[in-house]
């Protein structure tokens, strides 16, 4: 597979999964890691990322990503970041399936996750997963 997507297009999301909700656990990083590997490996970018390359990225791009999410244009920078799957099924159902994956990992699913994937969701056209959102803290 040839590598249409960079390295930054394919982890943006999954990086924006773990800090949407404003709380970064440990088992959001570990599924993090796990997700991208298998990400990276199947859109074109095998053996480019070891898991302690990806925890190195996220963090060298977690105040970046942290300061657009708490920006006015927050939701255009999220659309951008998802629309760039369009028109790619393979892609598309591999981000959506990684980015739930990582929303679930710390069993906890806020406001803010849920607003994320029913972004997700609805721009490709997938019906959102029936989970419980808890509060705004």
């Amino acid at each position: 597979m040839t590598n249409t997507y960079s390295i930054i297009d394919l982890l943006k999301p999954l990086a924006l999964t773990v800090i949407i909700d404003n709380k970064i656990r440990d088992p959001e990083l570990s599924s993090f890691i796990v997700q991208a590997e298998g990400i990276l490996d199947l859109l074109g970018h095998s053996d480019a990322l070891t898991a302690k390359d990806i925890l190195a990225w996220f963090h060298e791009h977690e105040t970046a990503l942290v300061a657009r999410i708490k920006d006015a244009r927050k939701n255009t920078y999220v659309l951008t970041a998802l629309t760039r799957f369009k028109d790619d099924d393979m892609a598309i159902e591999a981000m959506y399936d990684s980015m739930l994956a990582i929303s679930i990992s710390d069993k906890e699913y806020h406001v803010d996750e849920s607003d994320l994937i029913k972004s997700a969701a609805s721009l490709w056209g997938y019906e959102r997963p029936p989970f419980k959102t808890v509060g705004r803290r």
